[in-house]
């Protein structure tokens, strides 16, 4: 039988570029952070996303109902706007690699969503899964405390961005099925770009200085920017394209795996403890994955 491109390695490949781009996200907000403020760090990223993204936005702007414009426009503040400010400063007090691992909870509240929000059925297995990988995030974010073993505040910011993730998800399954994925991905970013323009670099310009020191802040900013917000999205609508929404979701468990090689190249400390946190919020993934 010929092989078609879904099943050959290109898939593969692309969930493994995929992976790295997202997983190397988190300690490219750190090297950002390292010259810019919180507010800068994610104002810029934005803004070279949705620069990136504008002239393919043009080209779908016509595709989406008018009546759908105000999805889109939250979908771009759930998914993008504000998970970019909330990441940023809480890795100004957490390691990049727990970030990274924290993301995958991502399916967590997507399933909390879709149960309490929209009446979804579960099964006692994805029941299981959400305490575990609730049980998990408050285990790390215990971990991250410098306070023994108290609860990182800065932490529950990341679990925050989780949880917009998954209110997007379901808002997007349920209300811009319909649109065209490419439509929704470049114009919610370019949409959040705008909001970020508007909003923190227009009215503070002057708070953006470029100084020869901060060129590798924000070059890693500007390459955060397009691979990990424009590129990326392009790829991820093709790789569903041939092959399937459940397989291209296959990177969350790849992101905290490359999020924690990046955290221990660079110095980042990680125990046997981390270990356990990760392997839970792991098994709690597969559990949620579970159809009921």
């Amino acid at each position: 039988m010929q092989r078609t491109l879904s099943s050959l390695p290109i898939r593969w490949i692309l969930l493994i570029l995929l992976s790295l781009i997202w997983g190397s996200s988190f300690i490219l907000i750190k090297k950002g952070l390292e010259h810019f403020g919180y507010i800068q760090a994610a104002t810029i990223r934005l803004m070279t996303g949705g620069l990136a993204l504008l002239p393919f936005a043009l080209f779908q702007f016509k595709k989406i109902p008018r009546s759908k414009w105000r999805y889109v426009a939250l979908s771009g503040f759930l998914a993008m706007f504000l998970p970019a400010y909330l990441f940023c400063f809480a890795q100004q007090y957490i390691p990049s690699s727990v970030a990274g691992i924290l993301n995958a909870l991502t399916p967590t509240f997507t399933f909390m969503i879709a149960v309490l929000w929209y009446k979804t059925s579960y099964s006692s297995n994805q029941i299981i899964g959400l305490i575990l990988g609730l049980g998990a995030s408050i285990y790390l974010s215990m971990l991250a405390s410098k306070s023994g073993w108290a609860i990182n505040g800065h932490v529950l910011l990341v679990i925050l961005a989780t949880i917009c993730y998954g209110i997007n998800i379901n808002l997007v399954k349920n209300h811009l099925a319909k649109v065209p994925a490419l439509a929704v991905s470049t114009c919610s970013v370019v949409f959040a770009s705008f909001l970020a323009t508007t909003i923190f670099f227009l009215p503070d310009i002057k708070s953006f200085a470029f100084s020869t020191e901060a060129c590798t802040s924000l070059y890693a900013l500007m390459g955060l920017g397009l691979l990990g917000t424009a590129i990326a999205i392009i790829l991820h609508n093709y790789l569903i394209s041939i092959s399937s929404a459940l397989f291209a979701s296959a990177n969350t468990y790849f992101i905290p795996v490359v999020a924690i090689a990046w955290g221990l190249v660079f110095g980042e400390k990680l125990s046997i403890n981390h270990l356990f946190g990760v392997a839970g919020i792991f098994l709690a993934i597969i559990l949620i994955r579970k159809q009921p």
